[in-house]
């Protein structure tokens, strides 16, 4: 089991991966305790073995759950519950639980306890991590949100045992993310242990899932906000996976889609000479090894150009005529810069026709 205390701005972050570290909930005591978990995920009988008495709240999974309406009435049953400011909001399952529940728990007195019990890899590795949240309005998704950070993110191996091997690799495109931009040594450690990797051995997922949050962590603490424009690392192969994501309406998983994103960016910031020469081929080297999507023909779906550039037209990091793009320059290094928008679509266009 692995450990750290992170600190972000104003708030200390307990970090604790491995399996059995379910176990640290029994350490909250003496409070009034709501868990908001998902219905996909019977988890009842896992917490109330260390926390007897708590209240379990169930969502569904998917854009439905974090509607208004139904935020709205959680309130109401935090309310009826007497919660106060000292009492614990326990979010249990993968993006959609810890959005809503951090939302909520943000939002209620201003504020309660946040501990996020990710149960699935990619929730690991990336969504229950570094504070944001979001939930939907008038269609709009993550309309509304705040940036909201937990005490605690518990990470329990158990919850992988029975995770299918897809599901894994859907959450490796964005471990493989930090390797490329933020850690060498995350990357190399990936090469060297694929197969370890892909059959779940239990000391290297704990290992590669503490990389990956303090990685992630690390960001978080020098731009917390998405002030500063450091932030934005995160979001490496997002541009043109999030035009390929709405290419295809949204049949094409997250992962598989910043999986040929990052192929793609990485051809760009080596068009435009920011990439050494040879992070394409890295880049490649890494999704190929474990049987990521690297090129658009392995899309198994219809992609269409125009929904694709109008979602690029609509990217967060959008100003003005430009985009803010991180490219990475050599394995584990990145830059920021400015790319006019035709620029970007250009290249899009080039990279999604199949």
């Amino acid at each position: 089991m692995r450990e750290s205390l992170e600190d972000i701005c104003c708030s200390k972050i307990r970090v604790i991966v491995g399996e059995g570290s379910l176990s640290k909930l029994s350490e909250i005591k003496d409070s009034n305790t709501v868990v908001i978990y998902s219905r996909r995920v019977d988890v009842t009988d896992k917490i109330n073995k260390y926390l007897p008495n708590v209240y379990f709240i169930p969502i569904n999974d998917g854009e439905s759950a974090k509607e208004l309406s139904n935020v709205i009435s959680i309130v109401e049953k935090l309310f009826e519950r007497n919660l106060d400011r000292g009492d614990y909001v326990i979010a249990v399952g993968g993006g959609t639980v810890t959005d809503v529940a951090s939302f909520i728990a943000s939002i209620y007195l201003r504020g309660l306890n946040l501990v996020n019990v990710p149960t699935t890899f990619l929730g690991m590795v990336d969504a229950a991590i570094g504070g944001k949240n979001g939930v939907n309005f008038n269609n709009i998704k993550n309309l509304i949100g705040t940036f909201y950070q937990p005490s605690m993110i518990i990470s329990d191996l158990e919850f992988l045992e029975t995770l299918p091997i897809e599901e894994l690799k859907k959450g490796l495109a964005e471990v493989i993310k930090y390797g490329l931009t933020l850690d060498k040594e995350l990357y190399d450690y990936l090469s060297l242990n694929k197969d370890r990797v892909i059959n779940k051995d239990k000391q290297v997922l704990e290992e590669v899932i503490f990389r990956s949050t303090l990685d992630k962590l690390g960001i978080v603490k020098e731009d917390e906000r998405e002030t500063k424009g450091i932030r934005i690392v995160l979001n490496f192969g997002h541009t043109i996976g999030h035009a390929i994501e709405a290419g295809s309406s949204f049949n094409v998983p997250h992962g598989y889609a910043i999986s040929v994103g990052m192929v793609c960016e990485a051809k760009i910031a080596e068009e435009l000479g920011y990439a050494e020469e040879g992070v394409v081929e890295d880049v490649l080297w890494l999704l190929q090894l474990y049987g990521l999507p690297y090129d658009i023909s392995q899309i198994d779906a219809p992609i269409d150009i125009r929904l694709a550039l109008n979602a690029i037209n609509m990217d967060k990091k959008h100003r003005k005529d430009a985009i803010l793009m991180p490219f990475p320059t050599r394995i584990g290094s990145w830059k920021k810069v400015e790319v006019p928008l035709d620029t970007i679509k250009g290249f899009a266009e080039q990279c999604l026709k199949k």
